[in-house]
């Protein structure tokens, strides 16, 4: 059997469906051998397919009318159908999200995710759980905290700057009397991040902006894009061990290129602690070499081994670009259908005297900061994140909602194997904190925000984004200062508007990535159309 033939897809496909069948009949018993859940008396959307249950239209939210009348329906909590008939809980209630949230034992991640997780990247923070996860991310912390990223800023600035002149080339080329080109952004933020996480996480240049990039730097943008096209078979595969047996050439050639790639440059960055010792003053300032004088400093027994210091490589692969050339591309949309916002932005950014501000000048930009702000609300990465609950539980409500029967439910009991989906959108577009108009893409209103959005788990802004609690996102201030560094050079620079006659819709992936609609085929991209400003 071979996955690489129509036969093979097909063969598995049926197998998932027969597994999912069985699934559900489990879940059918076990609700009439145990006391029910008040997820059950939830209300909640219809199933429009017992395959898939509501999940497209709950993973994939934005500019969703469906999504949204189940919220201004159901109000913040309510129940949906998941994969093969299975009822799942969703939340946006703060209370609710924060008790989640701190209690990462009791609400853990899925299994099925994290055996993906670590099959695809090793046992990173991404995949680590209990002691493990809690060990990891100590020794992680250094590389993340305000110094380690304040020093960094620069590379930041250098690498945005190199897309500036890289685009200034491709518009001088431009067969157009306007010199206007239509850029496909989601590339270009592509090779930017993987740029960025090359210097600032491991002091190594891919130079994939100048398209220079040799044998070492190749095998980590197909790492990069392995990632982004995971799809069907790689599914498969992970949730039937089993049937690892058919690992594709594809998936191998993946694994090799992370540990060779990895260890080689784990290597390097271990021989310069042992020829300089651990002095910060001495080193280089990325964040592999942070985390490796940091592990070096622990007792034996607490340092991680080189397995997964292979698995924080990767990890920081994947969440350092992934998330910010995703969250760059829904931005830089949302300027050009925004004109007046970007026309204001760039006033600020032009009243600036230097191209190179640091961190603590870029910070000190209100509308950037506003903007940043305003793009990470409306178009978090990562949407949702799900829950599965391990042990039986009582979860408080800020707001009550109104069960089936017509009462009112303050809380949630909610059983062992339940799972819950924590809707990072859903928080940050409500009515009640954000205004009526909450859906809009308006900076401004961060000048002014009600008391009522301390109320939020947060680590910035008063966002679910970046999640919180011990496993909130450990590169947040990172991710944040390089949409500072890209807008500030991007926008001084460049007119963006939009590409008359297209869609931009949201792709499932380990992201929310664009595509246009009735070009899925092409995957991930959102052309727009950008031209030098003034001319």
């Amino acid at each position: 059997m071979s996955l690489n033939g129509g036969n093979g897809y097909t063969n598995a496909a049926l197998l998932v469906s027969a597994l999912g069948f069985c699934y559900a009949i489990h879940k059918v018993l076990d609700g009439y051998l145990r006391t029910p859940s008040t997820v059950h008396a939830l209300r909640g959307p219809d199933s429009p397919s017992w395959r898939l249950g509501n999940v497209p239209d709950v993973r994939a939210p934005f500019n969703n009318k469906t999504f949204q009348g189940w919220i201004e329906t159901y109000g913040m909590t309510f129940a949906t159908y998941g994969f093969f008939g299975a009822k799942h809980l969703v939340t946006a209630d703060p209370k609710a999200m924060s008790f989640i949230l701190s209690h990462p034992t009791e609400f853990s991640k899925p299994m099925r995710g994290l055996k993906g997780t670590r099959y695809l990247l090793g046992n990173g923070l991404l995949a680590a759980e209990g002691l493990e996860h809690k060990k990891q991310r100590k020794i992680l912390n250094p590389a993340f905290n305000m110094s380690a990223i304040r020093d960094i800023s620069p590379t930041l600035i250098q690498v945005s700057q190199q897309l500036v002149e890289a685009w200034k080339r491709e518009l001088s080329c431009s067969n157009t009397p306007d010199a206007v080109k239509e850029f496909d952004i989601t590339d270009w933020a592509s090779k930017a991040a993987l740029d960025i996480i090359g210097l600032a996480g491991f002091g190594y240049k891919f130079n994939s902006i100048e398209k220079q990039s040799d044998e070492l730097a190749m095998s980590f943008i197909k790492l990069v894009g392995g990632i982004s096209s995971f799809g069907f078979e790689d599914m498969v595969i992970i949730l039937i061990p089993a049937l690892r047996f058919l690992h594709t050439s594809r998936m191998r050639h993946r694994a090799t290129i992370r540990r060779r790639v990895g260890a080689e440059i784990i290597a390097e960055k271990k021989a310069e602690v042992e020829l300089l010792g651990t002095d910060d003053l001495l080193h280089s300032k990325d964040l592999l070499s942070i985390l490796i004088r940091a592990n070096m400093n622990e007792n034996e027994a607490e340092r991680l081994d080189d397995d997964t210091l292979l698995a924080e490589t990767s990890t920081f692969i994947l969440a350092g670009h992934e998330t910010v050339a995703t969250a760059m591309s829904w931005g830089l949309l949302a300027l050009a259908r925004a004109p007046a916002v970007q026309s204001r932005l760039r006033d600020e950014l032009l009243a600036f005297p230097s191209d190179s501000p640091t961190m603590d000048e870029l910070n000190a930009m209100p509308y950037l900061d506003n903007v940043v702000k305003e793009i990470l609300r409306l178009t978090p990465p990562i949407p949702t994140t799900k829950r599965i609950i391990k042990t039986d539980a009582i979860i408080p409500l800020a707001f009550p909602v109104v069960g089936k029967d017509g009462k009112e439910i303050f809380e949630l009991f909610v059983r062992r194997g339940d799972s819950v989906r924590l809707h990072n959108y859903a928080s940050n577009t409500r009515k009640d904190l954000w205004g009526d108009d909450a859906l809009e893409f308006r900076p401004e209103r961060f000048e002014k925000l009600p008391e009522a959005v301390n109320e939020v788990p947060s680590v910035f802004a008063h966002l679910s984004t970046f999640a919180s609690g011990p496993r909130g996102c450990i590169g947040w201030r990172l991710a944040v200062l390089e949409m500072q560094a890209l807008l500030f050079t991007l926008i001084r620079t460049f007119q963006f508007d939009v590409v008359p006659g297209i869609e931009i819709i949201p792709r499932i992936g380990l992201a929310l990535n664009p595509q246009v609609k009735g070009q899925e085929s092409k995957g991930r991209q959102l052309p727009l159309r950008v031209s030098l400003y003034g001319i």
